[in-house]
């Protein structure tokens, strides 16, 4: 039986955590489930501790460390623990559960980053005027710019397979703010993982405001042109992948902290130069 993951980070999301985690639990029953939360003041972490669940994994970090840095975690975490396919995900009910399976199915068929695509055909987002013109605008200008024949680069819903995880870069993925994800699927790629991707419908979020910073898009922008120029240079492709160790300050053995003693940790925010 395959060992399968779900991941998803929270930051007040209290009024949506128990219907995305009910939902999961009847689409993916024999899953486990992976929070990292960044101390929400609204009693998210307490909801969670209270189901009691031994199938529910809960990693509490002192502030906000960024929603990268949550993901990067995750799939340390993933690799640390022996689990086969790690699924990430929006904690905010936008990406439905019942999409899952049809990830896992690419998976099973060959994959190994399947993408849950808004804008491929058969997919669709609930967005309306100026926010999905900005989505959209950026997934074309990233296709365009890097040359790579996918129709979205910037969900958070994917599907790994956890063995390919090793020929990532990680530090190369401490990017900030929401250009973690473009920036994985340029290192995946590069890397040469097998990426596909599978119809989603993206839903508005069910409780609680949005998380998106205003500056972030020019920020995002910003970071797919250094990756445009990185990529077609090569610099990209020549890069190391870094041996992890475990962090001196907090001791977790699945922080970004390399061999030589540099790197951030992605559990307590320690940095190391």
């Amino acid at each position: 039986m395959t060992k399968t993951l779900v991941f998803f980070a929270t930051y007040n999301e209290a009024g949506n955590i128990n219907p995305l985690i009910s939902s999961l639990e009847n689409v993916v029953p024999e899953a486990d489930i992976l929070v990292v939360d960044d101390n929400s003041s609204d009693g998210t972490a307490d909801i969670i501790l209270g189901m009691n669940r031994p199938s529910i994994t809960l990693l509490q970090r002192k502030g906000k460390l960024g929603l990268g840095t949550a993901h990067l975690l995750a799939l340390s975490y993933a690799q640390e623990h022996g689990y086969d396919v790690i699924i990430t995900m929006d904690g905010d009910l936008s990406h439905d559960p019942a999409h899952i399976p049809s990830l896992l199915d690419r998976l099973g068929a060959g994959a190994d980053l399947v993408i849950g695509s808004r804008y491929m055909p058969g997919g669709g987002c609930d967005y309306t005027g100026y926010r999905l013109y900005v989505s959209r605008l950026a997934n074309i200008a990233a296709r365009s710019l890097l040359g790579m024949k996918l129709h979205e680069f910037t969900t958070s819903y994917r599907a790994f397979r956890v063995s390919e995880l090793k020929r990532l870069n990680f530090a190369a993925l401490l990017v900030g703010g929401y250009s973690f994800f473009l920036t994985t699927m340029v290192e995946a790629s590069v890397r040469g993982l097998k990426i596909q991707e599978a119809p989603i419908q993206f839903r508005e979020r069910g409780y609680g405001t949005s998380k998106l910073p205003p500056m972030e898009a020019f920020r995002g922008m910003t970071n797919l042109l250094r990756i445009a120029i990185n990529k077609a240079t090569g610099k990209l492709a020549r890069s190391p992948v870094a041996t992890i160790s475990g962090c001196p300050s907090c001791g977790t053995t699945f922080s970004l902290i390399s061999s030589e003693n540099i790197g951030t940790c992605v559990q307590c925010g320690f940095q190391s130069k």
